[in-house]
């Protein structure tokens, strides 16, 4: 069996520009409490909508913008305040009060408070959290150029224990050459959990993606800009899930096991698909607990084999922290067959590349969506 490290990217850029705020004493006080709370932890370690696979593919290649950051907003950039309506909480500022998903992390995130510039291109990394398998953190950017509305931040990011790892990122223009930013990265490996994180990102340029020359490449300005950062995990508590098993049109569903953290929470579920069909699977869900509420989602991607019928896959998505009332969670799954085309890489135990080529749904079966039944979750003895 060849390992199948398969990266699901989903990048929601909002292109819209936003209204100069106003900020008033409250702000520049909250502002002047980060850069003092910045320096004193400087130098020390930490104390998704909706996935679809076909996008993901796509999105790999164009846009993976990985930083890690703090950033004294009022030292690095005196107009940032009029700038961006939202102080020190880019989380909720991208996520523009679509998922509620990131409306807690603020509270528990590190402020690094990390500036690095080189050639014309500045990146301050502002905030990140780790909550054991997913790494988050915002950033800014200042460049002497303007590089459009969706540019492109050449990087990558190296941790020593990841057997893979999938990404996701936005980043947003507040002013010509003034950009915000948030990445996310779950890494996958043989512990289930980790209690800490050490990590490199390395940037290596920025790229308009508005502009392109003649022969269709687009214009890079190159950089060299090294962060070195560590965290702290959150603490989570770990709720299995009893009769955890669906299926429909030969795709197999199990529900593993829910993880609490006190901002967010993670659905880790496996699939199993025939391989005819692993390219043109995406699931859909419905969370909903015996409250009333309904739990907004962002997919995490995943990792998996590719046997000689089968494509088994661990999967996780995030969304925001249970009301703490709610004594069951119900969750169902929609299975969706779409006519997909694009591509990917297996890696065989020698590190060797197979490209993988799609090229829509196999001859008999038909696209189409499928509701699975849906799974209960027992919450009773953690709230």
């Amino acid at each position: 069996m060849k390992d199948l490290y398969d990266f699901f990217n989903e990048i929601d850029i909002d292109l819209n520009e936003f209204a100069e705020a106003e900020v008033d004493e409250l702000e520049k006080s909250r502002v002047k409490q980060r850069v003092r709370e910045g320096i004193a932890a400087s130098g020390q370690p930490g104390g998704l909508k909706k996935r679809s696979k076909s996008k993901a593919m796509v999105a790999v290649a164009a846009a993976l913008v990985m930083t890690v950051g703090l950033s004294g907003f009022g030292l690095v950039f005196p107009a940032y305040a009029r700038e961006v309506p939202v102080i020190g909480d880019i989380f909720r500022f991208l996520d523009d009060g679509r998922t509620g998903v990131y409306d807690l992390y603020t509270e528990k995130a590190l402020d690094i408070n990390m500036v690095k510039a080189d050639n014309g291109i500045e990146v301050t990394l502002n905030q990140g959290i780790y909550d054991g398998r997913t790494l988050s953190f915002t950033y800014t950017i200042k460049t002497e150029k303007d590089f459009g509305e969706r540019p492109y931040l050449n990087s990558r990011v190296e941790v020593d224990f990841a057997q893979a790892s999938t990404g996701s990122a936005q980043l947003k223009r507040v002013s010509p050459g003034v950009y915000v930013g948030q990445s996310n990265y779950t890494f996958f490996s043989e512990e289930e959990v980790r209690e800490a994180i050490s990590f490199r990102w390395r940037i290596s340029g920025m790229t308009n993606m508005e502009e392109s020359t003649e022969t269709g490449d687009y214009p890079k300005t190159d950089c060299k800009l090294n962060f070195s950062v560590s965290l702290n995990a959150l603490d989570y508590t770990v709720v299995k899930i009893d009769d955890n098993q669906t299926q429909a049109q030969n795709v197999a569903i199990s529900l593993n096991r829910l993880s609490l953290t006190p901002i967010n929470t993670l659905l880790y579920y496996s699939e199993i698909v025939p391989n005819n069909l692993s390219h043109a699977v995406q699931m859909d869900w419905e969370i909903k607990d015996d409250l009333g509420n309904v739990y907004e989602y962002e997919g995490n991607g995943g990792q998996g084999k590719v046997g000689d019928q089968t494509t088994e896959m661990e999967n996780i998505i995030t969304f925001k922290r249970l009301d703490p009332k709610a004594k069951t969670l119900l969750i169902t799954p929609t299975l969706k067959l779409v006519h997909s085309q694009g591509g990917g890489m297996a890696f065989d135990a020698n590190g060797k590349e197979t490209p993988l080529v799609y090229e829509g749904l196999p001859e008999g079966v038909d696209a189409g969506e499928w509701t699975m039944n849906p799974i209960r979750v027992d919450l009773s003895t953690v709230n």
